[in-house]
């Protein structure tokens, strides 16, 4: 009992730290970093394809009749 109480106070700032600190943090610093590196391995016209093709498939139409799909 005791131990699972210890090992609570002790987990639960570190998983804190991670999801509201750290987590974000390495967000903005890799996504950016993988990008320019995907660019520089691909080169500006073949990056453009691909981000064109990787948005357009995120954007979903909503259907505008009952039954109907996108």
């Amino acid at each position: 009992m005791i131990t699972q109480i210890l090992g609570s106070l002790i987990f639960l700032p570190f998983i804190f730290f991670y999801s509201y600190v750290l987590g974000p943090a390495l967000k903005v610093a890799l996504l950016p970093g993988g990008l320019a590196l995907l660019f520089l391995i691909l080169g500006p016209k073949a990056f453009k394809q691909h981000w064109k093709a990787a948005y357009s498939e995120t954007k979903h139409e909503e259907p505008t009749e009952q039954g109907e799909v996108a």
